[in-house]
């Protein structure tokens, strides 16, 4: 072995003795086995969803219908295809019509055989969650299961149908040549997902940002021992490569174990699909497989940037008679954040303005990210160097009063913008998340609340039936005519007119365009939505929606119309949309309503109670918004144990530091003093910076014209409890400090 290496091991054994020695050492590697492991989940998290994405664009390009022949061939269309929606649960999801025309004829990805007229494939997700719905048996008889390969994710809830023969044709179907697209329709899964960079802005803002604050706050715990050390091999001639070895031997046991644990994790999802929890969620083993370079790449980074950091943060090993740390190009660091903070917060004030005029695009969303992320890193360096500035105040305060506690206190904040920063990173970062996630899912609260209300009121005593082009009328009126007993049927469809608006002097200088909801239906029917019936078949009347029953009001809400058509006459008509209700407002019987009508009006007919649009948009959305308390709470988590790591660990400096004092003092008293100095008012200047923070980062999502409400009844419960914290703490620190000055006793340092 060379002398070289054999130096080098003798370094590594070294830092790995010093971190055993060091009376933070335990503090330190928790912190920095959690810091690994976090870093590595949210490298692993980013590296899932990519593979993810991808495997579900290549599943949903390889069903996605080709709509011409292959180049330089002659064939004919093979196969008809439609997709439409469907609902269970509340949840949309889509159903696809197919029927062969040839014999032979390509079958989509997860299909062995061609299902017979009037049966249907169903995957397993649909079939768990319609159980009890009537999935079975809604769409005729069930022969299987659509295979994975055919879907985009194994929690896919997605129907392959082969309708009756004759009623699907050309003039209502795609003619179809196979299946293979070069990019995927927007259909299943695919069409109900937000996009890659959005759900990667997520991560990166709600856990890859705390997880880089713990890995930062776990390489500098406990670092005024190892600054001495340092400074001590830079006296005696070691180079910047020995002074970190000796700081990767103190950390690398707790960075190897870290990475030993997400890699079992890891290990795991390879070989079985895990449910995301809260979100439910399935994450496909077999695509995590299919890009498995790319995740392990991800958990081997973590460990690596862990150990960098570790490295980096040292003070650089300086050659000379001074054993002490250089502080300064850390302050120049911590200066050169806080410059950057005006600007983040620069494009955060442009954001509503330039989103207003073309919309939330995908660039301007990670410009929105970029400036979130921008300003929760660097805005704890503006506290810092508040806090920092603050202190040659307080020291001038302390001298010019005879407080020792005081002057203390402001000698001990001044010049320090590194401690400041990682004491007050915590404070700073975790409100500003709890305000996103606080804010985010409010921004479309009133239109999710609106629909379930329309349910409330409602029920299923109100359903829509579309029926399509080219159904007999006989069959429609088959179907209505075997509705249970109590159900009545309209007609109901929208009209635009113009008028000519008249002036004061009875001229006209234009035409206002105007839609009027038409009404038309049997005396019976009219009289249970509260309209009276005309004298005769075909005659008709205006009339004013507020004067009609609360289930009409409820129809013709949604058309900003004043003014409803009223006709006599039959509902039935070649094709258009019916309203069936319950003229006693008890709910009909949806699921077998949808089966019937299905089988006897045709395979594109629809049956949806009143709002289902409203309510398949607002379970949608609440699914998808169900990731953000779920980030967020893992970043506020992460962050919360940086700062608690964090503060021990100074609580426990300020303890052994001060102990000394009171003998120089001459009172206890002097320990209460310096902690709220040094402990509480920093906490709590952060606490206020961080509110100010939380709500700028919040100004895209509250400034109108988007309606995200960030109430300031949580801000102050926010403020109360940090301030609480605050000083909680310094009376900790206070009384640590006076246990261990009764234990103090000269030494010869």
């Amino acid at each position: 072995m060379t002398r070289e290496a054999t130096l080098a091991r003798q370094l590594l054994r070294t830092g790995r003795a010093a971190g055993r020695g060091s009376l933070d050492g335990r503090i330190r590697f928790v912190a920095l086995l959690c810091a690994t492991v976090a870093l590595a989940l949210a490298l692993a998290a980013m590296a899932a969803t990519w593979a993810t994405y991808q495997s579900r664009e290549t599943r949903g390009a390889a069903r996605s219908p080709l709509l011409n022949a292959a180049e330089g061939g002659v064939q004919s269309p093979s196969l008809l295809w439609k997709e439409t929606g469907d609902h269970v649960r509340d949840r949309q999801f889509s159903v696809i019509f197919i029927e062969p025309l040839v014999d032979g004829a390509p079958l989509p990805p997860g299909v062995e055989r061609w299902p017979g007229p009037g049966e249907a494939l169903i995957s397993p997700a649909l079939l768990a969650e319609g159980d009890d719905e009537g999935i079975t048996t809604r769409y005729g008889k069930l022969v299987g299961e659509i295979g994975p390969e055919g879907l985009a994710d194994p929690g896919e809830r997605l129907a392959y149908v082969r309708p009756a023969d004759g009623t699907l044709d050309g003039d209502s179907a795609y003619r179809i040549h196979g299946f293979g697209s070069p990019s995927a329709w927007a259909l299943g899964d695919v069409a109900s997902v937000k996009s890659l960079s959005v759900f990667l802005s997520l991560l990166i803002a709600m856990l890859l940002l705390p997880a880089g604050l713990l890995a930062v706050v776990a390489a500098r715990l406990g670092a005024v021992g190892r600054d001495r050390r340092v400074a001590l091999i830079g006296a005696l001639g070691g180079s910047r490569w020995q002074v970190s070895l000796l700081g990767l031997g103190e950390a690398a046991a707790p960075i190897l174990l870290g990475t030993t644990l997400i890699g079992s994790l890891v290990m795991a999802a390879f070989l079985t699909d895990i449910r995301v929890p809260w979100t439910g969620y399935l994450l496909a083993a077999a695509d995590l497989r299919e890009h498995a370079l790319v995740l392990v790449a991800a958990v081997i980074a973590a460990p690596l940037i862990v150990a960098l950091a570790v490295v980096l943060l040292h003070p650089p090993a300086v050659s000379g008679r001074s054993t002490r740390p250089q502080g300064r190009p850390r302050s120049r660091a911590v200066k050169a954040l806080a410059c950057l903070c005006p600007l983040c917060l620069l494009v955060l004030s442009w954001y509503p303005a330039a989103a207003a005029r073309s919309g939330a695009t995908p660039e301007l969303t990670l410009v929105l990210v970029g400036g979130s992320v921008g300003t929760l890193a660097t805005l704890p360096a503006v506290a810092a160097l508040l806090i920092s500035a603050a202190g040659r105040g307080v020291t001038a305060l302390g001298r010019r009063r005879g407080a020792p506690g005081t002057l203390l206190a402001g000698r001990w904040t001044q010049g320090r913008p590194g401690y400041l920063t990682r004491l007050v990173a915590g404070v700073v970062v975790a409100v500003g998340l709890l305000c996103v996630v606080q804010v985010y899912p409010s921004v479309n609260d009133s239109f999710v609340r609106g629909a379930r209300e329309a349910r409330a009121q409602l029920g299923l005593s109100m359903l829509m039936v579309d029926i399509p082009q080219g159904v007999p009328p006989a069959r429609t009126e088959q179907w209505v005519r075997a509705l249970p007993v109590g159900t009545q049927t309209i007609a109901y469809g929208t009209t635009m007119s113009g008028e000519r608006p008249d002036g004061a002097d009875g001229s006209g200088t234009g035409t206002e365009v105007r839609m009027d909801v038409v009404v038309r239906g049997q005396c019976p029917a009219l009289a249970a939505l509260g309209l009276a019936c005309p004298g005769s078949v075909g005659a008709g009347y205006i009339t004013d929606p507020n004067t009609a029953a609360p289930a009409l009001r409820r129809l013709v809400s949604d058309s900003g119309t004043d003014r409803i058509s009223v006709e006599r006459g039959s509902p039935i008509g070649e094709a258009g949309q019916l309203v069936v209700f319950n003229q006693d407002g008890e709910d009909l019987p949806l699921r077998d309503l949808k089966r019937t009508a299905y089988a006897g009006i045709g395979p594109l007919a629809t049956v949806e109670p009143l709002g289902q649009s409203w309510i398949g948009g607002a379970q949608l959305l609440s699914d998808q918004l169900r990731w953000i308390p779920l980030l967020g709470t893992l970043g506020v988590l992460l962050v919360a144990f940086a700062a608690t790591m964090n503060n021990l660990a100074e609580v426990m400096r300020f303890t052994r530091a001060i102990a000394p004092v009171s003998v120089l003092a001459g009172s206890r008293r002097v320990y209460a003093s310096v902690a709220a100095w040094t402990l509480m008012a920093p906490l709590c200047v952060a606490a206020a910076i961080g509110v100010i923070g939380g709500v700028w980062i919040t100004l895209p999502l509250t400034t109108p014209p988007r309606t995200g409400v960030l109430p300031g009844s949580t801000l102050a419960l926010v403020s109360g409890a940090l301030v609480t914290l605050a000083g909680v703490m310094a009376l900790c620190a206070a009384r640590g400090a006076v246990r261990e000055s009764d234990r103090w006793r000269p030494h010869h340092d």
